[in-house]
């Protein structure tokens, strides 16, 4: 259940998804909605970039983009030293070999397909840290 507190964060904050699968971006879309959480959406690395400057508070990256490699999105975030939280939701097996994670550090890992109840408990958490102490 949610207090109002962090209803109004998710209300302000919103969650970026980066993910270039129209269906998966579609799902993932409808279960924000569904959960009450505010969503930007991009399918590409460059559409990600751009989203930034909107200040999500959580970002769930697809690491292959038809562009590039997701973690570039993330190599951004960290270097800007921005608060946002970083979800890899990943399919590849080989996913750490995609990411320097001792100097990129994700702060978790989702494997494809997505728990949405995991997913959703993670971005729970993740607002409940931004709100002020």
């Amino acid at each position: 259940m949610q207090t109002a507190e962090l209803q109004q964060q998710l209300e302000k904050c919103p969650v970026l998804v980066v993910e270039d699968d129209l269906a998966s971006r579609n799902a993932l879309r409808l279960l924000l909605r569904y959960s009450g959480f505010n969503g930007i959406y991009a399918g590409t690395v460059a559409e990600a970039l751009a989203q930034l400057p909107l200040g999500p508070c959580c970002v769930i990256l697809d690491l292959m983009l038809p562009d590039g490699n997701g973690s570039s999105v993330l190599e951004h975030i960290r270097s800007t030293n921005s608060p946002a939280r970083v979800a890899i939701a990943t399919g590849a097996n080989d996913w750490d070999q995609m990411v320097d994670v001792p100097r990129l550090k994700p702060d978790v890992v989702f494997r494809k397909p997505l728990e949405f109840d995991r997913l959703i408990e993670w971005l729970e958490q993740c607002m409940r840290q931004q709100l002020p102490s």
